[in-house]
Parts: structure tokens; C-alpha cells; sequence
């Protein structure tokens, strides 16, 4: 692993790249796959692996779109990255694909996309910030996201999304929590099925102050009814728990300073402000879908896109086919 705080003057020179050139250049990054995209994997915080995924190429002058991903309780960065299905591979690597959503993404107007998978150890975002204190464990997580910017020279054009997926939103919140108010310059914040601890003390005024400070910011909560859902008999949230309740108190909160219209897109219930997109899936056949909406129905891909007016004009790909089965990595 590389450590940040081992950076050279040197290396962080040849990460920004030098005025001859309009390529941005990366240091440390190395070839990966068959794609012709470029990795590095370093580790800003102990307990914590960040790997960065680039194309091949970078144009200084350019948008460059930052995707921070964090990662869901019990899965692997391999894993969230996804490979195609074959026998005796672990069923994991077949359900989110953010590795080929991504590389999709590059095509449908976002060609300088990096994503970064952040992954804590035993898997899991609630306990990494449980066992170091939860003011300790923010204060880290804010200080983990500055390092990532810097690791890939931190780019005028860029613009930067935090999403995440199930206990990823617990980083998500964390980042929330660790500083007065959201910076400015994060552009985007996603919740796939991640918006569990949402609570209107702590984080209300966060993020209708951060979206208030620029009409580029941009909120997009994706979630489905999980209020009844079972596994092997037995209720997997509790009667005040799930993402389902927690949108509503998010949409409880927002309703006065932005008022939501409703409608619908494919089976989601649609709510929607100028720059709030909050998609509910009514989930009638109460199947759980916590992972199927992300992957299956293209989750990942719809929300880096919507309220992209090139993309807004064009038919939603949140339906249950993929979109992106031609980038899956072999």
C-alpha cells in the first residue's frame, strides 16, 4: 500500500502534470483489465483501502467527474467492481458492477470519470466508525476524502460525487457530521439504499445549506419499501428502521424549503425538486431489492446522471435491464 503522507514534491508534480502536455498525469497509477483503465490502491487511514480507478487518459483542460463509492457491509472492492459470472466465482461479484456502470458512464456523458472504492475493514462502514469513537471516526473520514482529492492532484475541472451503497451511507453521514457545513465543492450526493440514519437534527441543515450555496448541487436518494420485507422468516428491519422510513423523514424535512412534485419513472415513486431527485420504489410483491435496484435496474448509472439535462431528455435507465452488460470485465 502507499501511504499519502509519503507523497514527494516530486510525485505530487508529476500527478498534476506539467504545461507542455494537456494530459492530467497520475502518479503511482498502474494498467488493469481489459478495458484500458488505470488503478492505483492506497490506504489514507488505517483500516481504510481506497482503490482508484481512471481511464486511460485525462485532459487537464477538461471536466474530470470524481466518484467516491463507498462500499456495503460484506462486500470486497473486487467484488463491487464485478466480473462476469462463471462457475465456481462467488455470486458477489455479479450484483452491483459498478466497474462496468462506470465504464458506461464514460459513454453517456461523463468520459473522464474516476471512481474510487472505499472499503473499511471487516467489511463494514457502521463498525470502522463504531470502534474508533464516532467524533474521531469523522473527523477521519473528512480528512480521508482531502486526501483522495489530492492523491489525483486535485484538478480545477473537477467535480466531485459521494454516493455509496447500504452501511457505505454510514461514511456518507460521517463526512456530514465531521465538519460544520458541507463543502462547496462537493457537487453531488447519491444515496443508493444507504440513507438509514438519516436524521433531520443532524443532518437537515447540512444538506438544505449546502444545496442553497449552489444551484449546481445536487441530491438523488434511491430506496424502495422495505418496511415488510423477511428472510428466512423473520423481519429484516426493525418497526422504526429501514431506508423507506428514513427517505420519509428526509422528504419530511425538505418539503418547506423545497417543495417535491410528484410522478412516476418506470416503477419508482418519483419526488422531485430543481435539484432534488428521490426515487421510492413501492415494492408490491415485497421482494427485497436492496441490491437488485443498484445493479439489476441500473441505480448506480441513474443516479451520477439524472439532472443532466442530456440526459434528462432521454428514456430513464432505471428499469430492470441492464445497461451496461457490454463493459462487464471477463
Amino acid at each position: 500500500m502507499i501511504r499519502l503522507a509519503r507523497l514527494t514534491p516530486f510525485a505530487f508534480l508529476l500527478a498534476v502534470g506539467g504545461c507542455a502536455s494537456n494530459e492530467l498525469r497520475l502518479a503511482g497509477f498502474e494498467p488493469s483489465g481489459t478495458f484500458g483503465e488505470r488503478t492505483r490502491v492506497i490506504q489514507p487511514d488505517s483500516g481504510v483501502t481506497a482503490t482508484i480507478v481512471a481511464p486511460a487518459k485525462l485532459d487537464h483542460r477538461k471536466k474530470i467527474d470524481l466518484i467516491l463509492y463507498t462500499l456495503p457491509n460484506g462486500n470486497s472492492t473486487a467484488q463491487t467492481i464485478g466480473r462476469k459470472l462463471t462457475e465456481g466465482l462467488d455470486w458477489h461479484f455479479d450484483i452491483q458492477h459498478i466497474g462496468a456502470q462506470t465504464r458506461a458512464l464514460r459513454t453517456r456523458g461523463l468520459p473522464q470519470a474516476i471512481v474510487v472504492y472505499l472499503e473499511a475493514d471487516k467489511k463494514s462502514w457502521p463498525e470502522w466508525r463504531r470502534a474508533r469513537g464516532y467524533d474521531n471516526a469523522n473527523a477521519r473520514i473528512v480528512r480521508i476524502v482531502d486526501a483522495i482529492r489530492q492523491a489525483i492532484g486535485n484538478p480545477a475541472n473537477m467535480d466531485v460525487t459521494l454516493t455509496g451503497h447500504s452501511g457505505g451511507g454510514s461514511f456518507m453521514f460521517g463526512f456530514i457530521e465531521g465538519q460544520s457545513e458541507i463543502p462547496e465543492w462537493l457537487n453531488r450526493i447519491a444515496f443508493l439504499d444507504a440513507d438509514y440514519n438519516f436524521d433531520s437534527a443532524q443532518h437537515g441543515a447540512k444538506l438544505a445549506g449546502w444545496l442553497q450555496r449552489d444551484r449546481g448541487h445536487t441530491l438523488v436518494v434511491v430506496a424502495y419499501d422495505d418496511r415488510n420485507i423477511t428472510l428466512d422468516g423473520k423481519k429484516v428491519v426493525s418497526d422504526s428502521g429501514g431506508t423507506w422510513r428514513a427517505s420519509g423523514r428526509m422528504m419530511a424535512y425538505l418539503q418547506p424549503r423545497y417543495p417535491l412534485a410528484a410522478d412516476t419513472v418506470g416503477e419508482f415513486l418519483h419526488y422531485r425538486a430543481p435539484q432534488i431527485e428521490i426515487l421510492l420504489h413501492p415494492n408490491p410483491a415485497n421482494r427485497i431489492l436492496h441490491t437488485e435496484m443498484i445493479g439489476e435496474m441500473n441505480a448506480y448509472m441513474h443516479a451520477m446522471l439524472v439532472g443532466r439535462p442530456e440526459y434528462d431528455r432521454e428514456p430513464t435507465l432505471l428499469k430492470t435491464e441492464r445497461a451496461y452488460s457490454q463493459w462487464i470485465e471477463q
